[in-house]
């Protein structure tokens, strides 16, 4: 019984780790947001930015997709779509 449990644990990792090394396509992440409009939604139906930098109060997110990077700027409860740099 422990062995089953065991290999049951295993195989679930295994599929968390596996889903998360798939890079997502522009398009996914870009229907995933439509009509979206504070930083709270588009986070919460993307995830977290794969990458932050702050500059003063404002913070640029950046996403990683597998044909380019998709970025945003985010003040307060307003975030823009910009092109990367």
């Amino acid at each position: 019984m422990l062995q089953r449990v065991k290999i049951g644990l295993l195989t679930s990792a295994m599929m968390v780790f596996l889903a998360s090394c798939e890079q997502r396509s522009e398009a996914d992440l870009l229907s995933s947001i439509t009509g979206l409009t504070s930083p709270d939604l588009v986070q919460a139906a993307i995830g977290p930015a794969d990458k932050i930098t702050k500059i003063g109060k404002t913070e640029l997110w950046q996403y990683d997709t597998a044909s380019k990077d998709i970025c945003f700027a985010v003040a307060g409860n307003t975030i823009i779509r910009f092109s990367c740099l």
